[in-house]
């Protein structure tokens, strides 16, 4: 994922901004990675089970755009990047109320916001 999947989305995010990809092709292409990882999401688990990693985490992130805001595309690049490192990801989706975020923070004690 680290390897050919974010090369693309940096080569997307660098036509973007020099103004040679517009937002659809940019929604598009987040789509393309976003279906690309869930397919490869249960050889992630497979691999590991393999290394004995299950169980370990670097911490517990809880992700969300807030009330207000839909755009998620940043939040899910995010999002599979930590979880490829190791991240528990808890994502709250889009819109959320600032209390909810809060008050799932606290009762799920994540390290990071």
């Amino acid at each position: 994922i680290e390897g050919p999947l974010m090369d693309g989305m940096n080569v997307v995010g660098d036509l973007f901004g020099s103004g040679k990809m517009f937002l659809p092709q940019v929604v598009k292409s987040a789509r393309v990675m976003k279906q690309a990882v869930a397919w490869l999401e249960p050889y992630m688990e497979e691999e590991k089970q393999r290394l004995g990693t299950v169980d370990v985490s670097n911490g517990k992130v809880l992700m969300a755009t807030v009330k207000g805001d839909v755009h998620d595309i940043g939040k899910n690049i995010v999002g599979v990047v930590l979880a490829c490192n190791g991240y528990e990801i808890l994502d709250l989706g889009v819109m959320v109320a600032a209390e909810t975020i809060l008050d799932t923070a606290e009762k799920e004690g994540v390290d990071i916001i």
